[in-house]
């Protein structure tokens, strides 16, 4: 019997006290990496499907439900209309909205949703570097395309830790 791997196990399933300071900044390195990942698929899919076309319309178009590791992701266009999002995302979109008009830089956010989930949500403009990546004409103007959306459940995040 390999007694260490036995050790490893029960360390692992030993109660441990995590401030929600430490939840929170597990969220955004969870969740940081799973968006910008999420948005690489989304430009990919639009070079292969329609290159063509107008790559912000073409995001505002665009439905993406699914599932990462233990995350549900969602793709909120910066057009959806408020009846259609959960009270919380309604007003993270609303903020998101707001700070772009005031020319305020848009950043992650991490807000908790009941006792067992968070959400983290991640804005998603037309960068320099995206406009360029994709051949986008230079007097496109920077434009806050949406937000990724994502539930990660508490005890994975606490279970990771």
């Amino acid at each position: 019997m390999d007694t260490t791997a036995v050790q490893e196990e029960m360390a692992q399933r030993e109660p441990k006290r995590v401030m929600p300071e430490e939840i929170t900044e597990a969220v955004y390195l969870k969740g940081e990496p799973l968006a910008q990942k999420m948005f690489t698929v989304l430009v990919e899919q639009y070079q292969q499907e329609a290159p063509n076309t107008d790559f912000v319309a073409y995001l505002q178009d665009q439905s993406v439900h699914t599932f990462a590791d233990d995350a549900t992701v969602h793709w909120i266009p910066v057009s959806t209309l408020a009846d259609e999002l959960r009270e919380k995302e309604q007003q993270i979109l609303e903020a998101y909205r707001y700070s772009q008009q005031q020319r305020e830089e848009l950043i992650g956010n991490v807000q908790r949703i009941g006792e067992d989930t968070l959400l983290y949500t991640h804005p998603v403009t037309l960068t320099e570097s995206l406009r360029s990546e994709l051949s986008l004409p230079a007097d496109t103007e920077e434009t806050f395309l949406g937000m990724w959306s994502i539930y990660i459940p508490k005890r994975s995040i606490v279970q990771d830790m």
